[in-house]
């Protein structure tokens, strides 16, 4: 069961290439040739436009900069501040709380004191399962990472599966079943739960299930699949309908179309050249997405001087997106003609389909040229490349795609196929049914396992309000939410981490959850449940063993349940893969009904899903809420997203509330605009505007699931935008922690460049193109004579700008390692956010075609610290082993550090966060990591505590530290392995190897501070010029 402590991932090599730049970046265009400009990155609107309030913001970062530049030193102004300083530490010394160290009474078997452990389990998302390994400390779940043996994850997670352990620890989590009768929720017990139930459904059993009815989340549980098949059994008549808002169920249909059966397609990145993605976030949101963000990561670094090339059609702008060398942004009425455009354009280059393709489609001159450029690569990429299409896409285009990649010879090498595990789902059409016969009366119980469709379901179903109409509802959920509050019974469902369970991933591969703790609130899983209604007993562990020894004997499934536990997935469950053939004549049809479809015209609405929230199911979870998105920035809201020149046309700007309106809905939400969104297309992140999700997500945001409708299930046309008077306050960090060089009036004469960018081309001809910006520029000494460190190891990172593609899982990491609090709306509105780590998001480019660049930026750990110098306490000082480290308690808040810090990586505490959170909340804090109170600055550690127990552990067994024992909290959970951590004074070690490659360069390093953090440039590899270029 347990896996042990010392595990440790191993990690694949990063980058080894070359690199060096003589001035200038190489700018892309997406479809034009491509000319050398000055950078000119931008994180906002604002600042490119250098506006007013972007020159405060900054200031503020900088206070007194620009006036100090021009009038130099001031000698008295220095000593008096100093004095002042100097007489209120003594005042404003922090008083610690007092704590109690207790000795255990019985030690607990097999337990360390002081020591962590580790044990695989794994989480199910919309369906799909992940393998993780969760740390344990003295019984309390307090860490989740990837499990590197487990198929799907590779030691990576993402920010959702970070954030199971707030959600663990959440107070507002169902604690009790609730009964409800007239509308008041009067607190139970399981007994009265099953009091209740047992001659319920034994009547219900009697009439083998007449009027019963199941809705259920999507699950690849082959535990619940199996008492499904006993609980069909008992309720022969009971009907059952799956139910997510967030749905692949286009692809299986697209699928079902192109080969006559419900194949689920595997993109083999690694081995693919050229990826055209239309509207597919591979690298975002995708249940392999952990998988496919790794081998396309490895193709980046161009360490064989070979790199793949990614193009991408989209509406919004999507991690994929952001990482691609050609993009173009199109409506949603271009963008499923698209896959046309491209059909006609290969047949141009001698790639024909088994039918005929209906010529010229109407996708605007942006949309050809794109088109061209994608035949372009996939045809001269023959069994080299694949072609991709999202969920949000038609079956008919899903269909086609497959035809393409068929006629390419892509099947097989870059894309192959599995069937698909699952039953037949309903998709949106099943729960309109499930509508349909509440409002009639059919359904006289329905049981509800998990979900909360009176929130998500479409708008036009009016789901609550047919729900109310069923006499006997039941409803299994974490939290007393929307769905509860219109059912007669609210059951508290056990969480992930508290839950025996078992789940399959994408390939198909089986993985047992595994209980990290008791239940907290005395929670049942769905199999609990179902089994229960079923008439069987047992537990949760009991149902999923019965499940795992099937067809073996006692002696072969004792052995292989232990492994399963210890490696957290049961080996040789994948599903085979299938080599379907292609039915030409279905896919004509689908073709043929593609080309006829109506073309609407006007604005047009995408519901995308959130990267914080996802599909709302996290809204109550402080980490997530806080945690920018990763294009947009916003924290603790969505927003209506608009093109700029759209945002213009409509005369609205960033905060502005409109009215949307799209057949016969409204819909009032606040504006951003966002570079990068295609025009005439408004999108609308899913998620927010909860009505009962807890202290935390209640009220926040716009619930845009109010536009959604079974007709405009993904996207909708016909939009209407009307301005209000209204002002809506958005909180983005897209603009805090500016990095300026030397003030405004000498931006112009920058000596460097924070992010620094070439194409493959570049590279090839200059391997070192990134290094120093100006070799004969000016030359600066030192401010202080420098200091030699004598410690054993001298610890260092290196971060490949190639490689990161701004998920953001590393904030969610570092704040769940090191207690960083959560501090609202409000004071990230005041850029008083506590992340330890941040991804800064720059553009390049015009605002309507924009590049994106992702840097995570942490303390530099500068041999020659500029923050240490000005602490007047030595609260910040220096080890010999090359780390910056805090002193809290000596801390008096005086934030010199921070004003002085070049980076802004420095965070202060204005408020004692952790006094106000409920002891279960307190269970998440990891122990080796201090609390910090109110006036303590803190910043990034290099997570020294784990320095510090790799140590030990290496002392205790007699032996060195080994390359790569020691990994941080960020660099552990990243998908592409973009950050790494170690030893310079390791040569052989691959952050010293790093270092030394011709592609880093050490940010502001023209001011000497020595660095320990080191980038490797961002490569790009745009398509030669030509025709479709």
């Amino acid at each position: 069961m347990r896996r042990g402590r010392g595990v440790r991932e191993e990690r694949g090599s990063a980058g080894e290439g070359p690199a060096r730049q003589g001035g200038e970046a190489v700018a892309l265009s997406a479809h034009g040739p491509h000319t050398t400009e000055p950078a000119g990155y931008w994180r906002s609107l604002n600042e490119l436009a250098d506006t007013p309030a972007f020159r405060e913001f900054v200031a503020a970062e900088f206070p007194g900069l620009e006036e100090e530049l021009t009038r130099g030193a001031n000698r008295r102004s220095f000593l008096g501040l100093m004095a002042a300083s100097l007489a209120m530490a003594g005042l404003a010394s922090c008083r610690w709380p007092r704590e109690l160290i207790l000795p255990y009474a019985n030690r607990p078997e097999g337990t360390i004191p002081g020591v962590a452990d580790r044990f695989a389990t794994a989480m199910e998302l919309l369906g799909e399962g992940v393998g993780l390994v969760v740390t344990s400390v003295d019984g309390r779940p307090i860490k989740v990472d990837g499990n590197p043996l487990h198929v799907a994850s590779l030691g990576a997670a993402t920010s959702w599966a970070q954030a199971l352990v707030l959600e663990l620890y959440d107070p507002d989590r169902s604690t009790t079943p609730l009964r409800r009768d007239g509308g008041q929720a009067v607190a139970a017990n399981w007994d009265d739960f099953d009091a209740f139930a047992a001659p319920h459904f034994k009547r219900l059993a009697e009439s083998q299930g007449a009027g019963l009815a199941v809705l259920g989340e999507r699950t690849s549980s082959p535990t619940v699949a199996a008492v499904r098949q006993r609980f069909a059994q008992r309720f022969p008549r009971a009907s059952w309908t799956v139910w997510e808002p967030l749905s692949r169920d286009n692809e299986r249909l697209g699928a079902r179309v192109a080969f006559g059966q419900p194949v689920r397609a595997h993109p083999q990145l690694a081995r693919a050249d050229v990826i055209v993605s239309l509207d597919a976030d591979i690298l975002g949101f995708h249940p392999a997405a952990l998988a496919h963000a790794r081998a396309f990561a490895a193709r980046r670094r161009a360490e064989d001087r070979t790199m793949n090339r990614l193009l991408v059609a989209e509406s919004g702008l999507s991690l994929t997106g952001a990482a691609a060398d050609h993009r173009v942004a199109l409506p949603p009425r271009d963008l499923e003609r698209l896959v046309l455009a491209v059909a006609v354009e290969l047949a141009r280059r001698g790639v024909f389909l088994p039918f005929p393709v209906p010529g010229d489609p109407a996708v605007g001159e942006r949309g050809r040229r794109f088109a061209a450029l994608a035949a372009r690569e996939l045809a001269m990429a023959r069994g080299r490349g694949v072609l991709l299409a999202g969920p949000r896409l038609a079956p008919e285009v899903h269909a086609l795609v497959h035809a393409i990649n068929s006629a390419l010879g892509n099947i097989g090498t870059t894309v192959t196929f599995t069937a698909e595990p699952e039953e037949e789902r309903d998709g949106p059409e099943g729960l309109a049914r499930l509508a349909s016969e509440l409002a009639d009366g059919a359904v006289e119980t329905l049981v509800i396992l998990g979900g909360n469709p009176v929130y998500d379901a479409p708008a036009d179903l009016a789901f609550g309000e047919r729900l109310a109409r069923c006499p006997t509802t039941i409803h299994l959920s974490l939290y007393d939410d929307e769905t509860s509050a219109r059912c007669r019974w609210h059951l508290p469902r056990a969480h992930t981490l508290e839950s025996w369970g078992d789940v399959r991933a994408w390939d198909g591969t089986v993985s047992i959850v595994q209980p990290l703790i008791a239940p907290l609130y005395n929670g049942r899983t769905a199999a609990e449940l179902l089994a229960r209604l079923a008439g069987e007993g047992g537990s949760a562990h009991d149902l999923v063993r019965r499940t795992f020894q099937e067809g073996a004997t006692e002696r072969e499934w004792e052995g292989a349940w232990r492994r399963a536990l210890a490696d957290g997935f049961v080996a040789g469950t994948a599903l085979p893969t299938v080599r379907p053939a292609l039915d030409a004549g279905r896919v004509a049809d689908a073709v043929a009904a593609l080309a006829a479809s109506p073309v609407a015209g006007g604005l047009a609405a995408v519901f995308l899903p959130d990267a914080s929230v996802l599909d709302g199911r996290f809204a109550n979870n402080a980490w997530l809420q806080e945690v920018p998105d990763p294009i947009t920035k916003l924290t603790w809201d969505n927003a209506a997203l608009l093109a700029p020149a759209t945002a213009t046309r409509l005369g609205v700007r960033d905060g502005d509330v409109v009215r949307l309106s799209v057949a016969g809905r409204d819909l009032e939400v606040a504006v951003f605009a966002l570079p990068g969104m295609a025009e005439d297309t408004v999108g609308l992140p899913l998620g927010y505007g909860r009505r009962r999700a807890g202290k935390v997500g209640t009220g926040v945001g716009f619930d845009t699931y109010q536009l959604r409708t079974l007709a405009g299930f993904h996207t909708a046309s016909g939009v209407s935008v009307a301005k209000t008077r209204r002002r809506y306050p958005l909180a983005s960090t897209q603009d805090h922690h500016a990095i300026d060089t030397i003030g405004f009036a000498e931006r112009a004469r920058r000596l460097g460049e924070l992010v620094r960018e070439g194409t493959l081309a570049t590279y090839l001809a200059d391997e070192e193109f990134a290094r120093s910006r100006d070799e004969h520029g000016t030359k600066m000494l030192p401010l202080w004579q420098e200091v030699r460190l004598t410690g054993e190891h001298q610890w260092a990172m290196a971060i490949d700008l190639s490689a990161c593609i701004g998920c953001g899982a590393c904030q969610v990491a570092c704040q769940a390692e090191n207690n960083i609090p959560v501090v609202g709306k409000k004071q990230v509105a005041r850029g008083r956010e506590m992340h330890w780590i941040r991804v800064d998001r720059y553009f390049a480019g015009p605002p309507e075609d924009p590049r994106v660049v992702f840097q995570p930026v942490t303390c530099q750990h500068c041999e020659n610290a500029p923050c240490e110098s000005v602490c007047p306490v030595a609260a910040t000082v220096h080890s010999e082993e090359g780390l910056n480290q805090m002193v809290y308690n000596r801390c008096v808040g005086t934030r010199y550090c921070s004003n002085n810090c070049p980076f802004k990586v420095r965070r202060f505490n204005f408020f004692n966060y952790a006094k106000q959170l409920k002891p279960v909340e307190k269970m998440k804090f990891n122990p080796e990591v201090t609390v910090r109170g109110r006036g303590v600055m803190e910043k990034c550690t290099f997570c020294v505590q784990r320095i510090e127990a790799a140590r030990i552990a290496a002392r205790n067994e007699r032996r060195p530290l080994r390359d790569g024992e020691i990994v941080p909290a960020c660099a552990q959970t990243c998908p592409t392995q973009a950050i790494v951590f170690g030893d310079l004074n390791d040569p052989g070690s691959r952050v010293a190897a790093l270092h030394r490659h011709p592609r880093s360069y050490g940010m502001l390093e023209e001011l000497l501070l020595k660095p320990r953090n080191r980038y490797l440039a961002r490569l790009r590899n745009p398509a030669p010029e030509g025709e479709g270029a």
